[in-house]
């Protein structure tokens, strides 16, 4: 029986596994035009074939690109995992690709399997033999994403055995390098991290305080908006003003070929030694003579970008839960840095000027440190105390229907409960005043100074249920049928609402004079 852990990124997905004790990386084996290549990451990219109408993911997909041409046979679309950001209430994604959008489980589902057959091509495990698995996904994901996640892995699939947020696989995988790779000594370990992750996608941050095998999030946050991806196409774009063009009217071949590009050239930074990065415009099908950046020029460019990010961490790291376990910047064990982006020397250069005195620790594996920490997970299955990172609740009615406010109901910082324990739960009961109710749900990650959702707010699914007990509760509805009743005061209606250790939110609606009830998974389409 294989158990892994898998990291599946915005730019890269990972597979580590467990091997009596040690903890390789899954080799992806594809056959190219120049032989059989071997590589560690397995792109998260998707190609759409036009004429067919399939798809191909991976490898596959990559080698569209160098495919595609003006008669626009394939599309790329680059991180896949970003695209769960337009995921809507009817279950697709919303792409300039195809007009009617991408079917979300379709797209996932396809791009989990197609990743289960390259781990089974490595050759490691036998065709038959289960794959087991811990899944990460970013701390600030909201709950559809971790509800589509969860189940396109199990139908590709995948036996998904637990999942984490990626900067706590990444401190379990901190654990495992102070102790040097020895879990005897790991077992003892006693320290904090505050784990900076800048990935393709996203920016995490967590504060995470490790005794031996328990590991406490103490909080969480992060940026939906920024990742290594933002930084490619700010380079990009600045090639594009060196070239006299705009990157956006480019046609979409030589967009992409830029960007990527920009990619590889970013990426070069890392090293330390490089003070210029350059284009050859016939590379990407451009005329003219070879376009340089000055790094301290792109880093210019950047730092506002990142800023935030620091101060992100810099918040948690002081914040409230951190003091109370006795953490702040002075007494924090170390900041640990992962995520391919986390490598540009600025990033270092920004938080040893804000966290002064404390050590920072640079992972040497960018890409694979999230993966190992949920592979570690899966074979000794550390004990996890994890929360929500963003605030849940409903909009609901004031002053007799005349004003709106909303009501939380999970704040951030609400502990997960345990793999296999009972779920955390809130209850609401009330005298409805009108004959069906409409509950609109929302996530955010902070308040304005009314009170209202603000900073990555996210409306998600809504609910029709029949106040009334003449309406069966199966029954279909819609909201032009709501009206204002005075005689349903008596027609208590209770809410339900229950948290899982995955952060996936359902509701238990319930008529409590006849009974009648119905269960609602909130972020389920």
């Amino acid at each position: 029986m294989a158990r892994l852990g898998i990291d599946f990124g915005t730019t890269n997905t990972v597979v580590v596994c467990c091997d009596r004790g040690r903890y390789p990386i899954v080799p992806h084996v594809a056959e190219t035009a120049i032989g059989r290549v071997v590589r560690e990451v397995f792109p998260s990219l998707l190609a759409y074939e036009h004429d067919s109408g399939r798809f191909l993911y991976g490898p596959d997909a990559e080698r569209c690109m160098s495919r595609a041409n003006g008669n626009g046979r394939y599309s790329i679309i680059r991180s896949v995992k970003r695209l769960l950001r337009e995921y809507v209430g009817g279950g697709r994604i919303a792409t300039t690709v195809h007009p009617g959008g991408f079917d979300t489980v379709e797209v996932l589902t396809g791009f989990a399997a197609a990743l289960r057959d390259s781990v089974l091509r490595a050759g490691l495990f036998d065709p038959d033999e289960p794959l087991q698995a811990v899944l990460t996904w970013p701390a600030n994901a909201n709950g559809a994403q971790r509800y589509v996640t969860r189940a396109c892995f199990k139908a590709a699939g995948f036996e998904v055995l637990d999942t984490l947020n990626e900067p706590t696989a990444a401190a379990i995988e901190f654990a495992d390098r102070m102790a040097h790779g020895n879990r005897t000594a790991a077992r003892t370990l006693t320290t904090s991290v505050a784990v900076f992750d800048l990935g393709g996608g996203t920016f995490d941050a967590s504060v995470v305080k490790i005794d031996g095998t328990h590991f406490s999030v103490l909080d969480a946050a992060g940026i939906e908006e920024l990742g290594g991806d933002d930084l490619d196409v700010m380079l990009a774009r600045m090639f594009a003003e060196r070239l006299r063009t705009d990157l956006d009217a480019l046609p979409w071949l030589q967009r992409e070929l830029l960007v990527r590009h920009a990619c590889h050239q970013k990426e070069s930074i890392s090293s330390g030694a490089v003070r210029t990065l350059a284009i050859v415009p016939s590379d990407i099908g451009l005329r003219g003579p070879t376009c340089t950046v000055r790094v301290a020029a792109y880093f210019e460019r950047v730092r506002e970008a990142i800023a935030p990010a620091i101060e992100t961490l810099w918040s948690l790291v002081n914040g409230a839960a951190a003091r109370a376990a006795g953490i702040d910047s002075e007494r924090l064990g170390a900041v640990y840095l992962v995520g391919g982006s986390s490598k540009l020397p600025l990033v270092s250069k920004l938080l040893a000027a804000r966290f002064p005195g404390v050590r920072l620790v640079m992972t040497d594996k960018p890409f694979s440190a999230t993966a190992m920490g949920a592979a570690i997970h899966s074979a000794e299955g550390v004990v996890l105390h994890d929360l929500l990172s963003r605030h849940f609740g409903v909009i609901r009615l004031a002053d007799h229907g005349t004003r709106e406010y909303f009501a939380p109901i999970f704040h951030a910082g609400t502990r997960l409960p345990p793999r296999g324990a009972p779920p955390v739960e809130a209850r609401v009961e009330y005298a409805p005043q009108h004959n069906i109710a409409h509950l609109r749900y929302l996530e955010c990650a902070g308040f304005d100074e009314r009170g209202h959702p603000a900073l990555g707010v996210r409306a998600w699914s809504d609910i029709l249920f029949p106040y009334d007990p003449s309406i069966p509760v199966e029954h279909r509805l819609a909201c032009a049928d709501i009206v204002h009743r005075d005689d349903l005061a008596e027609q208590r209606v209770s809410e339900v609402y229950s948290c899982d250790s995955d952060g996936v939110i359902t509701v238990r609606m319930r008529r409590r004079t006849d009974g009648q009830e119905r269960v609602y998974e909130i972020f389920k389409s």
